[in-house]
């Protein structure tokens, strides 16, 4: 099977600090795939230049047969690149509903919103993505009012609307409890399939519910890759994290 998304030799450099270096990535479409490492290994660089948040300095980022390498931010979105960061971005004054409806019409126009809103199937889409993020009984509850476990799957569904091809999330459960950690692995394992997606995560336990593919990052490279029980025996790994308790604290 041809991969979703392949990065190519992928650098990011500033002045004498290399932060992504030489990186390579293949990713197959329906995967879910987990890109661990500690604080400063290129994680959340990576997600920036897939998604052209910030600009490579040498390599190729291949998406659907397509090379994205120096398209904008906007142009790569519409090419079926979805993300949702660490920190949720809703909009606190108006309701669940309001939010997702926003998200799929891309206006916050009212007027326009009920227009576009009206067009494609908006209703069957907002309807679907709601049931998957478990927010049906929340419709109607301002954003600002939700817990953080809601209010992280309140965006995720606010992704969703625009039914990505690939999505990016960067700590996804961070803040999380136990309970919504668990429902969020449930989520994202509803996804992977018809979806692509690269998490981020620390959340160990978490990473071992949802992950078919570890990609472990260190000083910008890969240091390992595969199922977590092949990554967790890798002999480089235990070298790496001599002296941890291994691939637990290396997330």
């Amino acid at each position: 099977m041809s991969a979703i998304l392949e990065l190519q030799g992928v650098t990011k450099a500033y002045d004498q600090y290399t932060v992504v270096d030489d990186f390579n990535l293949n990713v197959s479409p329906g995967e879910l795939r987990c890109l661990l490492g500690p604080n400063g290994a290129g994680k959340t660089t990576t997600m920036d230049l897939i998604t052209g948040r910030q600009k490579m300095t040498s390599g190729k980022v291949i998406f659907d047969g397509r090379n994205i390498s120096g398209m904008t931010e906007h142009r790569i979105v519409q090419q079926g690149i979805g993300r949702k960061f660490q920190i949720p971005a809703v909009f606190k004054d108006l309701s669940v509903r309001d939010n997702l409806q926003v998200a799929l019409t891309n206006t916050t126009n009212p007027f326009m919103n009920m227009i576009e809103f009206g067009r494609g199937g908006g209703r069957a889409r907002l309807q679907e993505v709601v049931e998957l993020v478990g927010l049906q009984k929340r419709l109607d509850e301002l954003g600002g009012n939700l817990s953080h476990g809601e209010t992280q799957w309140l965006e995720i569904g606010m992704v969703l609307t625009q039914n990505p091809k690939l999505l990016l999330m960067d700590e996804p459960t961070a803040g999380m409890t136990e309970q919504e950690t668990q429902k969020t692995s449930e989520i994202f394992n509803r996804l992977k399939g018809e979806h692509t997606l690269i998490v981020v995560e620390h959340d160990m336990t978490f990473v071992r519910e949802i992950a078919d593919i570890i990609t472990l990052m260190h000083l910008g490279k890969t240091l390992a890759e595969g199922p977590m029980s092949e990554v967790e025996n890798d002999p480089k790994v235990r070298e790496v994290y001599l002296g941890t308790e291994g691939i637990t604290d290396a997330a």
